[in-house]
């Protein structure tokens, strides 16, 4: 009688273990094989035309594809299209033939100049990227797969504008109230539960060829703290380290990594108001700041001292060595001596967020060093933003991010006067010459001579210092030792995820 109450409590310690592992494996199969990654908050609105933020710009990426993308290299490569001729005024693509929308139906040249004129001709909503296409004077088909889009003025650097969500092509099926988009990406959006995940699944007749994982899943994890707890646990995939974060030091169950990241920072100086309107006091800041101290300090020296206002390596661009303007604090506190300047009080605003406010304050510190009354105030993001377009600042530290990696999205919209305040110009730096000569890089077709024009206009800029030169930065990411075939790309709308591994 023992041995058979024996024998059945094993026989269902049995069962229990073996319905559990059925309920483990069975119940959620897909958790072991997504590529489990994170956000801090759900997308604005999951659809290009729209999106203006990083992470439906992310996630749309792995939906759609556009006419172009931008590769590893950070160079321009055909995406949808499999050929192309642009001469700056007429752009000629023929399309891929083959490629599927996530619902079977093949994407032909109607669908290209649907998706692109939602945005070019949308009124009443109107697209906050319709700007993209204001050279734009008409897209027409030249046969199924074949279309020619032709510009109203030379804009040597148009299909670059094409590789941003503004020009990702949907299916004119989808559900747009819903943002259920129909793209022709490796992955479909298959759910979206508001601030918990969004789930995407492989789409299996990717035109590219199959992805290699079965998706991707996006939680939504606001905290940094949170989100490193998830990782540590073996929940996550991939986490971002905070700017002042530290590697997982002596773990080998992870795989850290830096990444270019085609950003820069600086402190806007509000060139129309004194004294940042006198060049020589704007110079004298740049020399006051230790920039090297500061990285060294907080950003465990990940970060590079800008030499201008692009960062090295942008589309192939040759940033050099040389900061804008060496530390010296004595040459710094002789011109504010000379300007009556002692004691001066200033206000430098910054976004409330701990990591950029300890820098300000690192910055605070060396500017009072050179004798002056620095205050800094935190603002919430859109605050901020509203103080500084009205032109009601004295500093303040931004980061610009670049949609594609090509000079032209660092220079004119950060130095050309027609973009002062709302336009991405926050220091309100107005030259004639800069003006003259970005509107000419933009009629040059030639790389290697629009790079030589975008270093004439650089030097000017340099030399004027409407800000102050920070650092270009660099993400690091820690991967879990089960990723494999992780590429960094040099822009956001870049990363597809099809060429991952899970092991």
């Amino acid at each position: 009688m023992k041995m058979e109450m024996k024998s059945a409590r094993i026989a269902l310690k049995f069962l229990i273990t073996t319905t559990g592992l059925l309920l483990l494996f069975c119940g959620n199969p897909s958790n072991s094989f997504l590529f489990r990654i994170y956000t801090q908050s759900d997308p604005g609105k999951l659809d290009p035309f729209y999106s203006t933020d990083v992470v439906s710009g992310r996630i749309l990426t792995m939906i759609c594809n556009a006419l172009f993308a931008i590769d590893e290299r950070g160079l321009l490569v055909g995406d949808l299209a499999e050929w192309y001729h642009f001469d700056g005024r007429t752009l000629r693509v023929r399309l891929c033939r083959g490629v599927l929308f996530h619902n079977g139906r093949e994407c032909t040249a109607d669908d290209v100049i649907f998706s692109l004129n939602r945005v070019r001709v949308s009124a009443n909503p109107t697209s906050p990227r319709k700007w993209i296409f204001s050279s734009v004077s008409s897209i027409e088909k030249a046969d199924r797969y074949s279309l020619i889009i032709r510009l109203s003025r030379t804009h040597a650097t148009f299909p670059f504008l094409l590789t941003t969500p503004a020009g990702f092509i949907v299916a004119p099926e989808s559900d747009f109230i819903s943002a259920r988009l129909i793209g022709t990406g490796p992955f479909k959006l298959t759910e979206w539960k508001q601030d918990e995940k969004i789930v995407l699944l492989r789409h299996d007749v990717y035109f590219k060829g199959k992805p290699n994982i079965e998706g991707v899943e996006y939680r939504i994890i606001p905290e940094d703290l949170m989100a490193r707890f998830e990782f540590s646990s073996g929940n996550l995939d991939y986490f971002e380290l905070p700017l002042l974060g530290k590697a997982f030091q002596g773990d080998n169950k992870y795989d850290v990594v830096d990444m270019p990241e085609p950003s820069v920072h600086y402190i806007a100086l509000n060139n129309t108001r004194f004294p940042f309107s006198e060049k020589r006091f704007r110079r004298a800041l740049n020399m006051a700041i230790d920039k090297n101290a500061i990285l060294h300090a907080l950003f465990d020296s990940r970060f590079k001292i800008a030499c201008g206002p692009v960062p090295d390596g942008t589309g192939g661009f040759d940033a050099g060595t040389q900061p804008v303007l060496e530390y010296n604090p004595s040459s710094a506190r002789e011109i504010i001596d000379e300007m009556d300047m002692k004691g001066k009080r200033l206000t430098l605003l910054v976004k409330a967020d701990y990591q950029f406010e300890l820098a300000a304050r690192m910055i605070q510190h060396f500017l009072s060093k050179a004798g002056l009354d620095v205050r800094v105030q935190t603002l919430e993001w859109s605050a901020l933003k509203s103080r500084v377009i009205r032109g009601d600042f004295d500093m303040a530290y931004f980061t610009w991010y670049g949609d594609y990696p090509e000079p032209e999205n660092y220079l004119v919209p950060l130095f050309h006067s027609r973009n002062a305040g709302v336009g991405g110009n926050r220091a309100f730096f107005s030259s004639e010459k800069v003006d003259t000569l970005l509107e000419e890089s933009q009629q040059m077709v030639d790389k290697q001579k629009r790079f030589d024009i975008y270093r004439r206009a650089e030097g000017i800029i340099r030399e004027e210092a409407p800000w102050i030169f920070l650092w270009t930065s660099a993400k690091r990411v820690a991967l879990s030792m089960r990723v494999r075939g992780f590429t960094a790309y040099p822009a956001f709308t870049a990363f597809k995820g099809e060429s991952l591994y899970l092991e």
